[in-house]
């Protein structure tokens, strides 16, 4: 693909709409592209989602995915619709204006507006804000990361709770946004610390041959509160990269009535997911890997409005695309002024 002609621009999705996250050659920053030859970008948006894996039907993850994940919209317009020397782009200017245009296709190398990657130094922060604020931010429950960070998940909870205490916060704003999962304890010892009885976490994990039971993993059996455990308020703030074992602390916090999200639906479903153990396949002919999970995770959780979702925040946040082009944190920000009213 490397030396294939392709649509010169990755795009910034939100909603049905379409934006140029970036100056380019052609166009300023934050236009709106309405239709690729003819075709409506709405349109093209949901034939490309098609291609893109799901907790049922949640579609924050496959928005993730498009903008900034493994599957960005240059590689999926590619794959889908072929190769063209050219595109016919009709376009939205700042003033409003609807004007078109064609676009040549160019090779990767001279892609527009590719994401940029975060350098990430540290997964665990904890700040501390005025008006008796405190923001735990959780960027990865993945040990292997933490490794090579040189950072314990046990002993930084443990610290930062006996320090949110001493300090007698009454707000913590838990920050658990593009934290794709990791080790399946890490959840629940995170939700010892936010409650003052006991609680249950997996309601069930099972296989096509085995039912699990607490002695094959701690998650199974009841589980304590932690001597440190924060009693005050908290809002959580998510979008739809918190996913796996992020999905599944959420879904017990939702359930238990915890604290209000914030942000946008998590990526990973409420009631549980497919995940654990995995069988490998490579199909004969096109030598394709396949990973299919073997064990049915099921969460303790009282029962939701929809069976086929993830957490759905009661106060959405969705930045715009001048948000996004200016780098404010919006979500966050919002969360600062709810907690001010707390």
């Amino acid at each position: 693909m490397l030396s294939d002609k392709i649509f010169p621009l990755q795009l910034r999705f939100i909603n049905n709409q379409a934006y140029i996250p970036c100056e380019t050659k052609m166009f300023s920053s934050a236009t709106e592209i309405i239709s690729v030859d003819g075709e409506p970008i709405g349109k093209i948006k949901e034939k490309l989602f098609g291609y893109l894996p799901s907790d049922g039907k949640i579609q924050t993850e496959k928005y993730w995915e498009m903008n900034n994940g493994d599957n960005p919209f240059f590689i999926l317009y590619y794959l889908i619709y072929g190769q063209n020397s050219s595109f016919n782009v009709s376009y939205k200017t700042k003033t409003g204006k609807i004007e078109s245009t064609v676009i040549n296709a160019d090779n990767f190398k001279n892609l527009e507006c590719f994401p940029k990657p975060v350098a990430i130094d540290k997964y665990l922060l904890l700040d501390y804000k005025q008006n008796s604020t405190a923001i735990l931010t959780i960027k990865t429950f993945n040990e292997d990361f933490l490794k090579i960070s040189n950072e314990d998940f046990a002993s930084f909870l443990n610290k930062s709770f006996r320090e949110i205490n001493q300090k007698g916060i009454k707000t913590l704003i838990i920050d658990l946004r593009n934290n794709s999962g990791g080790q399946d304890v890490f959840g629940s010892l995170l939700y010892s610390y936010l409650t003052d009885k006991p609680f249950s976490y997996y309601a069930s994990i099972e296989s096509v041959s085995k039912k699990f039971t607490a002695s094959d993993h701690p998650n199974l059996a009841v589980q304590k509160p932690n001597k440190n455990n924060f009693k005050n308020t908290v809002l959580f703030l998510i979008n739809g990269k918190s996913f796996s074992t992020t999905a599944e602390f959420c879904s017990i916090a939702k359930s238990n009535k915890r604290g209000m999200f914030t942000g946008e639906e998590t990526g990973g479903g409420y009631y549980g997911n497919i995940s654990g153990e995995r069988a490998t396949i490579i199909l004969p002919n096109s030598k394709i890997k396949i990973n299919i999970p073997l064990d049915k995770y099921v969460m303790a959780v009282q029962k939701a409005k929809y069976k086929d979702r993830g957490i759905i925040p009661e106060y959405v946040i969705l930045p715009t695309i001048d948000d996004i082009i200016q780098n404010k944190d919006v979500q966050l920000n919002a969360v600062l002024k709810l907690a001010t009213r707390k």
